[in-house]
């Protein structure tokens, strides 16, 4: 009965104290700044961690080093602050992830708004030279006989316009100057002048028909020359083969215009256009050409997504021999094009995209289409508006930390075997607009 009296009293007195005005106010000012604090931020706080700055998926208590690197861990709330006052929209937010602001310091996080800047595309390209195939001569007789003298003895020898290439002893030829020079004798024009056309029919040219005038007789070897210049590209007779009209005997390219083939990464193809001028620089000789494109494959090498682009090249000298290699650079206009820093950009298996600063320390990857490339930018296409800001520096570093903390995935693949629940089932539970890491 004592006991029970006892714990009554007690009972009536923390009544009176917790009824009391000054009880009251105290309640009543925590009421208002719980309320206060409510119209500046909608908070779900969690409990703090400490992470390594320059290998996030490292965390532990306050004091703790990283085993890999031996660096103090550091604060990293696993809070999601967002802010009620705002510019930024709800289907901005969403897929977005948030980093303590003391580790965006400590790795050394950079913004940058996006921006028109004034440049032009400095595309570079491996190319190769090789023989324009709209420039082959291909050497052939209406005329029958034995190759005698052949000059050309092998693929790859250069020819020069007017050069011997083989003499032929054919009984029609003989025939045919016997006829010409009787004619030329009696004094007959219009007979010599028929003999003449039909020895050019045959496939006699001018150097030859005043050897045979000059000689005053038939030649029993009549030699043909090369009607351009170029190199022996195919070989189908010897000295000695016997011949029959219209046989494929020889084939000559012409190296007054060469090719060079490049083949330009898939997303650069877009960017360019027939009728473009491109620099070609020749290591081997160290001079610069103008050349021009001329065609612009349609499909892609499945394997290297790359596309083939043909550049046009005039080659007087005959410099450019086939098969060699030179550095093709491609250069578009300079003009005002919405770009951002080439380092903000980065690359997954989904294509180009970047880290885009919403405030108070959150993120969002943001999958963009790319235009122009220079050293210092690149041109956005698609994806971002001008005023934006995205992170320039540290973009790996916090790919890494989001990727601890939501369904985003980890460009290098992290395990996340070891993390704790709570971050694990953040990490479930966590909504994504884009997924830039998706099969990695």
């Amino acid at each position: 009965m004592k006991t029970i009296l006892t714990i009554f009293a007690v009972t009536l007195a923390m009544s009176s104290i917790l009824s009391s005005p000054a009880a009251i106010a105290q309640n009543t000012d925590h009421s208002s700044m719980n309320m206060s604090s409510q119209s500046e931020q909608v908070s779900v706080k969690g409990s703090e961690i400490y992470v390594c700055p320059m290998h996030p998926h490292i965390h532990g208590e306050n004091g703790d080093n990283c085993p890999i690197c031996g660096m103090a861990l550091v604060p990293a709330k696993t809070s999601d602050e967002i802010p009620v006052n705002s510019d930024i929209s709800a289907d901005d937010l969403k897929g977005s992830h948030r980093v303590n602001p003391d580790l965006m310091q400590t790795i050394g996080v950079k913004t940058a708004a996006v921006k028109l800047e004034v440049f032009g595309d400095d595309l570079r390209a491996y190319g190769r030279v090789v023989p324009s195939s709209r420039i082959e001569n291909q050497v052939t007789l209406r005329i029958e006989g034995w190759v005698e003298d052949l000059a050309a003895s092998a693929v790859g020898d250069v020819i020069e316009k007017g050069q011997r290439l083989f003499n032929l002893n054919s009984p029609q030829l003989i025939s045919a100057q016997t006829d010409y020079l009787t004619a030329l004798k009696l004094g007959n024009n219009d007979i010599a002048k028929a003999a003449e056309s039909r020895m050019r029919q045959l496939g006699v040219d001018d150097k030859a028909i005043a050897l045979i005038k000059s000689q005053d007789k038939a030649l029993t070897s009549v030699p043909f020359y090369a009607t351009s210049s170029g190199v022996v590209t195919n070989l189908n007779i010897r000295a000695g083969d016997y011949i029959k009209p219209a046989m494929p005997l020889l084939a000559i390219q012409d190296l007054s215009t060469v090719w060079v083939e490049a083949d330009v990464p898939e997303r650069d193809i877009p960017n360019l256009k027939i009728g473009d001028r491109v620099m070609i620089h020749l290591s081997e000789i160290g001079k610069k050409r103008l050349g021009k494109i001329t065609y612009i494959q349609p499909t892609m090498d499945p394997t290297t997504r790359t596309g083939q682009v043909r550049i046009e090249l005039k080659n007087p000298k005959g410099n450019l021999k086939p098969d060699s290699f030179v550095d093709v650079i491609f250069t578009a206009e300079k003009r005002h094009r919405l770009a951002v820093p080439t380092q903000a950009v980065l690359r997954s298996s989904m294509g180009d995209y970047v880290l885009r600063y919403l405030g108070d320390g959150r993120f969002k990857p943001v999958m963009i289409r790319t235009g122009a490339r220079s050293n210092e930018f690149v041109e956005v296409k698609g994806g971002l508006e001008q005023g934006q800001q995205i992170v320039t520096s540290g973009q790996f570093l916090l790919d890494a930390e989001a990727s601890l903390k939501s369904g985003m995935g980890s460009m290098s693949g992290h395990n996340h075997g070891d993390m704790p629940a709570k971050e694990a089932s953040q990490e479930n539970n966590s909504t994504q607009e884009v997924n830039p890491h998706a099969g990695h």
